[in-house]
């Protein structure tokens, strides 16, 4: 990726969950402790070596290693998108398992099962957000949804996507898992037409 944008951001790592803010309680009451971001994501990939490439060169994520728990049967590679030892994880199937599932290639959110939907990517900048685009499509990936902005400022219902104000795009991985680049998302701190029943 452009040097402009190998510094991805895991949205969660950049808007905490539940960092107390003032005037509200210290604590977390279903948990009893405050969760103040998502850390990391771990995915299981059909072909290690033909997913590590792809999130290498076309996502622009950093190899930490390939390493597991000694009780887990496939391969584990450790990515990172910063100096943390991992945000991002990838676990090839164990050894006799069918390597080509129903569900590899179909678009996750196509999918007829449970489980993840997409996985998403911040930059920094518009800037870099279009580099990114620029660097996705001279990769040869095709993208699936985008680019847009999830706004609600539409002119009518039609128009409305997310209501977020981020601008994203959407593309998948070899294995169809659908990956989203996105830059600025809107903070909620009150209700708002693009937050209209907010846990505050």
């Amino acid at each position: 990726m452009p040097s402009s944008i190998t510094n991805l951001a895991i949205f969660w790592r950049r808007f905490p969950a539940a960092v107390p803010r003032r005037g509200s309680p210290g604590r977390n009451s279903l948990m009893g402790c405050n969760v103040n971001s998502l850390g990391h994501i771990g995915i299981q990939v059909s072909d290690m070596d033909r997913s590590l490439k792809f999130y290498r060169e076309v996502v622009g994520l950093k190899l930490t290693g390939r390493c597991g728990p000694p009780d887990f049967p496939g391969q584990v590679c450790f990515m990172r998108v910063d100096q943390l030892h991992h945000n991002f994880v990838l676990f090839g199937l164990p050894e006799g398992t069918d390597s080509t599932p129903p569900s590899v290639g179909i678009d996750t959110t196509k999918r007829k099962d449970v489980g993840l939907n997409h996985v998403a990517f911040q930059v920094d900048r518009r800037e870099d957000w279009l580099a990114a685009l620029g660097h996705v499509r001279s990769c040869g990936v095709e993208l699936v949804s985008g680019p847009y902005v999830h706004g609600h400022e539409a002119q009518d219902e039609k128009g409305f996507i997310g209501g977020s104000g981020s601008h994203a795009f959407y593309f998948l991985d070899p294995d169809g898992n659908r990956i989203e680049i996105y830059t600025w998302m809107m903070d909620v701190s009150k209700p708002s037409a693009a937050a209209p029943d907010p846990d505050l």
